[in-house]
């Protein structure tokens, strides 16, 4: 399904359900202030904001899909067409995303922070005042990431818009920053063949406005759906890999040791509790816990199924029933 809500290039109004739409989309860091659903479906709003500073990505975005051969005549972006304010629509967007941008004709990478050099194809070094000597924003935020691998094309662009190249072109520069191999950003093996470990790995560090979201931001990835639950907080990613373990076979999940530096993805969150040495269990408690799990390969020739559906929660935690291969005589 295409997304519910998309914005006319030309006129830049929202319209909703659109049949059989060729759309583009966006992928950015989001900058105060943000554009609105609210806003932009106001025609008054619209009309009088239309040249303002917070409508320029939009209006810069609505310009290069008009401009393609042929032209797209929709764009998505995720500040103004969703309402957030409708939980059962805000679920159900989290939920499809994925999907949205994998079925785009065309994801516009814009990456705010960055003066493209074609010289020294410097893409991730960030010239925001506020991020001396860091990285550009876009690579450490949790929703980036499935925008990134989503798309069948992308192309990405500096603070100027200038086009800086395509994620085939620019493959071995994002493979460097993000450790997602090469063949997955060029499209030459399907990253949906990447163990979850693997997986995991690439999320960490990362980090998001909402602490569920470190969870929510990957469950396309994942090619899992959950109930959306905003302040549950850490217990988001448990309930992710619960899902996991109750849906998948691959069991890298466990494939993950205790960071030695905190946990970097809820660096933002002061109501993370802090883990000590005996704390650990079963489950990770954030993708942090991966970091040095990306070489993790599952051999599915060697898989030993399980019985009874695999894993079962119980009251005093999770039951596994292994089945056991006879022995030679």
């Amino acid at each position: 399904m295409p997304p519910t809500r998309l914005i006319n290039t030309t006129t830049y109004a929202l319209h909703k359900n659109v049949a059989s739409p060729r759309y583009a989309i966006l992928s950015h860091r989001w900058r105060e202030p943000e554009v609105t659903f609210q806003q932009l479906d106001s025609t008054e709003w619209r009309t009088t904001n239309i040249f303002t500073q917070p409508m320029r990505k939009i209006r810069d975005a609505c310009q290069y899909a008009r401009q393609r051969n042929p032209p797209l005549e929709w764009l998505w972006v995720d500040t103004c067409c969703i309402d957030k304010t409708n939980n059962v629509e805000l679920a159900s967007a989290l939920n499809s995303m994925f999907e949205w941008y994998f079925r785009a004709a065309v994801c516009y990478g814009y990456l705010y922070d960055v003066n493209w050099d074609a010289s020294s194809r410097q893409i991730s070094k960030s010239t925001d005042p506020e991020r001396p000597g860091q990285e550009s924003a876009w690579f450490e935020r949790g929703w980036t990431l499935q925008e990134l691998l989503a798309p069948q094309y992308m192309e990405l662009y500096d603070a100027g818009w200038n086009f800086m190249g395509t994620k085939r072109d620019l493959a071995d520069l994002l493979h460097e920053r993000t450790g997602i191999a090469e063949q997955y950003l060029t499209g030459a093996s399907n990253f949906k063949a990447a163990s979850v470990a693997t997986k995991m790995s690439w999320m960490a560090r990362r980090i998001t406005t909402e602490t569920e979201d470190v969870a929510y931001s990957i469950l396309g990835l994942l090619n899992i759906s959950m109930d959306i639950r905003y302040g549950e907080g850490i217990k988001a990613f448990m309930r992710l890999q619960r899902t996991l373990m109750e849906s998948s076979t691959d069991e890298s999940l466990f494939a993950w040791t205790i960071p030695t530096s905190g946990l970097a993805c809820y660096r933002r969150d002061e109501q993370t509790p802090k883990f000590s040495p005996t704390h650990w269990g079963l489950l990770a408690p954030s993708p942090d816990c991966f970091a040095k799990s990306s070489d993790v390969v599952v051999l599915p020739d060697l898989y030993v199924p399980r019985l009874a559906g695999g894993y079962q929660w119980t009251q005093g935690g999770y039951n596994s029933i292994c089945h056991r291969s006879p022995q030679p005589s």
